[in-house]
């Protein structure tokens, strides 16, 4: 509704120059999907509850998107240091782990190690995101960053260092 609004204002105040309304047009509509750049953002999974959990809910702030199975031993190395810069970086930055796993050791594993950050339940859409993404080969873990304005901004194939974490974090999270 709101967009509607600012499209009428904009055609009204731009009526007597067709040059600058039709470039105020394009740059409304391209804000307007700006957060579909990546097939991430029009996605939902569910939550360790069974909850479907749409991606767009966390807009607005840098996210670090890991894939991951409680069958993958990197995958388990890595995730307590997640669990420490989600704590660290409360509010700046949001980790997810769409867990390429049963609902019901991913649920096990992350009550052991104290996951504070949402688990989903990945499935053959989420392999296909994985792809998407540039993992063609679907190697676990993966983890993609996206900045706050939900660009794909970096992305790595195989265990990332608490070290290489926070590098990005520093880069996007501002």
């Amino acid at each position: 509704m709101q967009f509607n609004r600012v499209l009428i204002v904009t055609l009204i105040y731009f009526r007597k120059s067709p040059m600058k309304k039709w470039f105020t047009l394009l740059a409304l509509f391209a804000a307007q999907f700006a957060w579909s750049a990546d097939p991430f953002w029009s996605m939902s999974f569910p939550d360790l509850q069974g909850k479907a959990q749409a991606s767009k809910q966390w807009q607005g702030k840098m996210l670090i998107v890991n894939y991951w199975a409680t069958w993958c031993s990197p995958c388990r190395q890595e995730m307590p240091e997640m669990v420490q810069l989600q704590k660290q970086y409360a509010g700046k930055v949001q980790f997810i782990g769409i867990a390429i796993d049963e609902p019901a050791p991913a649920k096990q594993f992350s009550k052991e190690i104290g996951v504070n950050y949402p688990i989903l339940i990945g499935s053959n859409s989420a392999m296909d995101l994985m792809r998407s993404q540039g993992n063609t080969q679907g190697g676990l873990p993966f983890t993609v960053f996206f900045d706050r304005n939900g660009q794909l901004v970096a992305k790595q194939t195989g265990k990332i260092s608490k070290t290489a974490l926070e590098a990005q974090i520093k880069k996007y999270a501002r």
